[in-house]
């Protein structure tokens, strides 16, 4: 079934390229072979969590990020701008992606920080740097995911559909 696009809130944060964690841990339901609603057309793990920074076109950093859906695909995307403090100290990093097989509901945080090996001789400016965060599942897609960007001056929660 074709399925929601949504608009969410962008943060001002920072991140690593390739930091954060990746839990597809799948709690009581780990011997399942179906989620817990039984619906053998939702998840039942995530199996990978990317992120990749500098794409065109992702929204601004005073616009929502983007949440899509491809069922076919068994993905989601999430699409943003994260400001941050110091374009020499600071990053944009994914920070977390869960799924939790129970509720079909996955959470991705992306995050504004400072990058403890950039040493003590920081910019003082404001950056920023666009990302799309891929989730891949082992089927289908989860009912609902909620994208978090947590930002040098303020935190956006964003939940789709």
């Amino acid at each position: 079934m074709n399925r929601r696009r949504l608009l969410a809130g962008v943060g001002i944060a920072a991140a690593s390229s390739l930091g954060g964690c990746l839990d597809g841990s799948l709690g009581d339901d780990a011997g399942d072979a179906e989620p817990a609603s039984g619906d053998p057309d939702r998840p039942t793990e995530l199996r990978d969590a990317t992120i990749t920074l500098g794409i065109d076109d992702a929204p601004a950093a005073d616009e929502p990020p983007q949440i899509a859906f491809d069922e076919e695909a068994s993905s989601v995307t999430v699409e943003g701008t994260v400001s941050y403090s110091s374009s020499s100290c600071g990053e944009v990093a994914l920070d977390r992606a869960t799924y939790e097989p129970g509720g079909s509901a996955a959470t991705v945080r992306v995050v504004g920080r400072r990058d403890p090996e950039a040493g003590e001789e920081c910019t003082d400016d404001i950056a920023a740097d666009s990302y799309r965060v891929e989730l891949t599942f082992d089927r289908g897609v989860p009912d609902t995911v909620e994208a978090i960007e947590d930002g040098e001056f303020d935190e956006f929660v964003v939940t789709a559909p």
